[in-house]
């Protein structure tokens, strides 16, 4: 009987102390649902667009472009021609990007720099990843197709976007998500006898999707707003009273993820940590995989994640459990023994309930 060959196996080689091979983020989750939409605030017009979650990359451009819409009907009425975006991570970019298509002058404050932002810390799939959408299940499908149309259409022109297949144990919510609300938009699981991997023997599934590598990502959004005469400003608000205060200009985009917490005194925001271990890159690798955790080859490093620390806020990487997560994936691969999955990790039981929302009937 033919058997299916296996595709190239990884190189687990780790040192978890070097510069740069463990780092984490913090994503911003929210209770219930992300936040887009309008409030009239004195003689500003802001709009709300953060608490995505893991799903920020995977939304970006389909928030963005819901920001637009917003802002475009807005401007029927007022004389405005300039726009503050607060945030330089993804969402920021991005709809500072569909602010400068509407022809307003944009100003994006922030007290890091897009490749110092959350953002740079994401592994890059595109899923729609620990994010709840209670009552907003039109929207996020209107959302979902934009954001992978816009994504789709970049590739091969810079942006670090490619199509990839996604080997999976089980069905990926994730992705199944896509396909429930978006038929058609991506094509839907196939399932396998086998896992094409060494050391595998038992049955999985295949999605394809695309992997965003947010370094390339970013550089190149950061690259073109600064060409399209963007202008960043290094600075960091205490709170609302000062963003309103400070900011001179009427029209304001807030992006700031978990920063809403405390800039717009938002009590549903959650801090969920999440850590990467970055081994060396490995062309030859040309699929995603997740099985327990995830592992995404991309130009500048093989990114293996899959923590999850509800609650924690801070962004200090601990080299003891991103080797941990390296020796798990490395295991279903025989390379390294089996261990039961630690209480921080992503795919533990105890975080079904935020990392797969049942999807809600419409």
């Amino acid at each position: 009987m033919a058997t299916t060959p296996n595709l190239p196996t990884p190189d687990f080689t780790y040192d978890p102390t070097l510069p740069g091979a463990c780092i984490a983020g913090v994503r911003p989750y929210r209770n219930g649902s992300y936040r887009l939409e309008a409030e009239t605030i004195g003689s500003k017009f802001i709009v709300h667009n953060y608490g995505h979650g893991g799903a920020g990359i995977t939304l970006s451009w389909g928030c963005a472009g819901k920001v637009h819409d917003i802002v475009k009907d807005f401007l029927v009425g007022t004389q405005d021609t300039k726009v503050a975006v607060l945030g330089a991570g993804v969402m920021g970019l991005t709809a500072a990007t569909r602010m400068l298509d509407l022809g307003l002058a944009v100003t994006i404050y922030s007290d890091r720099k897009p490749l110092e932002t959350t953002s740079s810390k994401a592994g890059g799939q595109w899923a729609v990843s620990v994010v709840e959408y209670t009552g907003k299940q039109r929207e996020l499908t209107d959302i979902i197709k934009t954001a992978y149309t816009t994504f789709k259409a970049s590739i091969g022109q810079g942006f670090g976007v490619s199509e990839r297949p996604n080997y999976t144990a089980t069905p990926s919510h994730n992705l199944d998500i896509v396909i429930q609300l978006a038929p058609g938009l991506i094509p839907p699981r196939k399932s396998l006898a086998r896992l094409p991997f060494e050391g595998h023997t038992q049955p999985g599934f295949v999605y394809q999707t695309l992997l965003i590598e947010p370094p390339i990502f970013l550089a190149r959004l950061e690259a073109d707003l600064r060409a399209r005469g963007a202008v960043f400003v290094n600075r960091k608000f205490t709170g609302k009273s000062d963003i309103l205060a400070s900011v001179t200009e009427n029209i304001l985009i807030n992006c700031t993820g978990l920063g809403s917490m405390t800039l717009f005194s938002d009590t549903k925001m959650q801090p969920i940590k999440g850590q990467l271990a970055l081994l060396r890159p490995q062309p030859a690798l040309q699929y995603l995989y997740g099985q327990n955790g995830y592992m995404f080859p991309r130009a500048d490093h093989l990114v293996i994640g899959g923590t999850f620390e509800v609650g924690v806020n801070n962004e200090t990487p601990d080299p003891t459990v991103c080797q941990g997560l390296v020796d798990h994936i490395a295991s279903q691969f025989g390379k390294a023994s089996v261990k039961p999955l630690p209480d921080i990790h992503i795919h533990h039981p105890d975080h079904a309930p935020i990392v797969n929302p049942a999807i809600p009937v419409a």
